[in-house]
């Protein structure tokens, strides 16, 4: 980089007029706009010639209050050109990044202009047509040096050591360290303060500056008096917020944050932007546009009228459903574990209240049930048919033997659930008694009968039970195993005192007390059981023998005593004439006869015939109303 003159430090000046007037206002960043001194400014060249430059100065218009204007003129100080003349070039850009080549966006077009040699002076371009601009990017204006190797020309920039409110800027690419844009006071340069001045009309000046963006211009910088501050008509989307306006961007485009009724974008401003189905300009729900720009109805996301809730969606079983009612059962909308939804938690319209189908063992009682345990286990307090528990109900469980689903005894299954057999706790028809056991003596037989002679069952002080009341069949009816002298009077026997005493009226045979029941008893010799004489011991149950009364084979008579001289003598034959061996005595007596015969008249009598006749009668006595024979005579 050479240096001209006295090769003087570069400066850039300070602001001139920082705000902006009601008429065409001089924009420059310089304490000294009108100054341009010599030998003060650099220049990258060979000493006898410079190379291509630029030079540089960035312009916050916006900031100053200029958001949209023309730019008429550029006005920048000559140090010195030599050899000239030189076209330069005066370029316009926006900057919205950093200040860099590539982040420059041009506008309006290049302004060219031819200077001669000179030195100390100040070139005036104008712009014509004027350079445009609405932005609130900083503008940088460029001072374009074409390369004056080939025939010797030198430019120097103007400049001066006065203040300056914003730095200046060189760039050559063919000097090292200025290929990009550079502050010159990085490059040692801090009094070299480029002076640079543009002529910017401004509204409220009175001239409408059309090339600026002017649609009216009343001399005054006053809103909403017909021609705002901005010189445009008072109206929404002139960029002036007036009246009733929320704000105005200048434009009526919507969406862009300011609609084109010049409210805020957003629901509920009237206006349709991006996202909305619908805007009425309220957020008022449910009267057909609502909260959220929407149309009222069910998955707006706006929860309305009768809704329960709105997630913004039709979609089921997300803790909302698609009828805006909360996820569950009985809201219509089958989610989740739900079988059913008919909209109500009632149960046996089809649908019941745990919205499952009717049926036993879904969890909800419904009509017929007595109980629903969501299961089809048994036992477990209600059972498989939706019954409670318990003997009766139809279903079979762990305690119960039968079950035929009723109460009712002696049907084959008792009410206490075990089959109908005696010992199972139930009296049934043919039972007297049912214990729940098969001990016997305990109050209720192991048939089931009540203790007793005759219910076929042995008790205490029974030697036998044949469950009947008949005598004579093994066991008696008192329980007595039937034999002579249990008391019962059997087949064979012709009485039984039910003692083995003999003599007491009924012998230990269960004979009545007699001779001739087989018996002795007091006052019989013996008794052989029979009414047959001579065979030891006769009808009268004396030993057979002569004097027992009893006349036997080779006895002619026996009178019952062994006294002779009674009719019959001791050995048993007839005596005569009172003495033995001689006739029969008569039965009246009298005096004997030819032939052996004593007899007697009428009236006498003799004591020998009757001592026998007595005898005789005493012997039969002992065995009345008995039949005698004699034993058979041997042959």
């Amino acid at each position: 980089m050479i240096k001209r003159g006295f090769f003087g430090v570069m400066c850039i000046g300070a602001l001139l007029g920082g705000t902006s007037s009601a008429h065409a206002v001089p924009i420059t960043q310089n304490t000294d706009p009108h100054t341009t001194g010599l030998g003060i400014s650099t220049a990258c060249g060979d000493g006898l010639s410079t190379s291509q430059s630029s030079y540089y100065r960035v312009f916050d218009l916006y900031g100053l209050g200029i958001p949209a204007s023309g730019i008429r003129s550029v006005q920048f100080g000559v140090d010195a050109l030599f050899n000239g003349p030189l076209v330069l070039r005066v370029r316009f850009y926006t900057l919205a990044s950093t200040l860099e080549v590539a982040n420059l966006v041009p506008i309006g077009e290049p302004a060219f202009v031819m200077v001669p040699s000179q030195q100390g002076t100040l070139v005036t371009v104008p712009l014509d047509p004027n350079v445009s601009f609405d932005t609130q990017d900083p503008i940088v204006v460029e001072i374009f040096v074409p390369n004056g190797q080939a025939t010797g020309t030198a430019f120097y920039i103007g400049s001066n050591a006065a203040g300056q409110s914003a730095p200046g800027y060189v760039r050559a690419p063919d000097c090292v360290g200025m290929e990009e844009i550079t502050d010159l006071a990085a490059l040692g340069n801090t009094n070299m303060h480029i002076v640079m001045t543009l002529d910017v009309g401004a509204c409220g000046d009175g001239t409408v500056e059309t090339a600026a963006g002017e649609v009216c211009d009343d001399h005054n910088t006053v809103s909403g008096d017909g021609c705002d501050a901005n010189c445009k008509p008072t109206g929404c989307g002139n960029g002036v917020k007036t009246g009733a306006e929320l704000c105005d961007d200048g434009n009526t485009v919507s969406g862009d944050g300011c609609d084109a009724n010049c409210k805020p974008t957003g629901c509920g401003n009237g206006v349709l932007t991006n996202g909305e189905a619908c805007d009425d300009g309220n957020t008022v729900s449910g009267d057909g546009c609502d909260a959220n720009c929407k149309p009222t109805g069910c998955g707006n996301g706006v929860k309305a009228g009768a809704e329960a809730c709105d997630d913004g969606n039709t979609v089921s079983g997300d803790g909302c459903d698609a009828n805006c009612t909360v996820t569950g059962c009985g809201n219509g909308i089958v989610t989740g574990g739900e079988l059913c939804d008919d909209g109500n938690t009632v149960g046996g319209d089809g649908c019941d209240g745990n919205c499952f189908n009717p049926a036993c063992g879904n969890g909800f009682v419904g009509v017929g049930e007595a109980c629903d345990d969501g299961n089809d286990v048994s036992g477990d307090g209600c059972d498989v048919n939706c019954t409670a528990t318990a003997c009766g109900n139809g279903v079979l469980t762990a305690d119960e033997v039968c079950e035929d689903g009723n109460t009712v005894d002696g049907d084959g299954c008792d009410s206490n659930c075990t089959s109908s057999f005696c010992g199972n706790g139930i009296q049934t028809a043919a039972e007297e008694c049912d214990d729940g056991n098969t001990t016997d003596g305990d109050g209720c037989d192991s048939n089931c009968k009540l203790p007793a002679c005759g219910n076929a069952i042995v008790n205490e002080g029974e030697t036998c039970d044949d469950g009947n009341k008949s005598d004579g069949d093994g066991c008696d009816s008192d329980c007595s195993v039937t034999a002579c002298g249990n008391g019962i009077v059997t087949l064979g026997e012709e009485c039984d005192d039910g003692n083995d005493v003999d003599g007491d009226g009924c012998d230990t045979t269960c004979t009545s007390t007699a001779c001739g029941n087989g018996t002795r008893t007091e006052g019989e010799a013996c008794d052989d059981g029979n009414d047959v004489d001579g065979d030891g011991c006769d009808t009268n149950c004396t030993a057979t023998g002569c004097g027992n009364g009893v006349e036997t084979e080779g006895e002619a008579c026996d009178d019952g005593n062994t006294t002779d001289g009674d009719g019959c003598s001791a050995t048993c034959q007839l005596e005569s004439n009172g003495e033995g061996g001689g006739g029969a005595a008569g039965a009246g007596g009298g005096t004997a006869v030819e032939g052996g015969c004593n007899c007697s008249v009428a009236g006498a009598s003799d004591t020998r015939t009757s001592v026998g006749l007595f005898g005789a009668l005493f012997a039969a006595l002992l065995v009345p109303f008995r039949r005698r024979r004699r034993a058979p005579s041997g042959p």
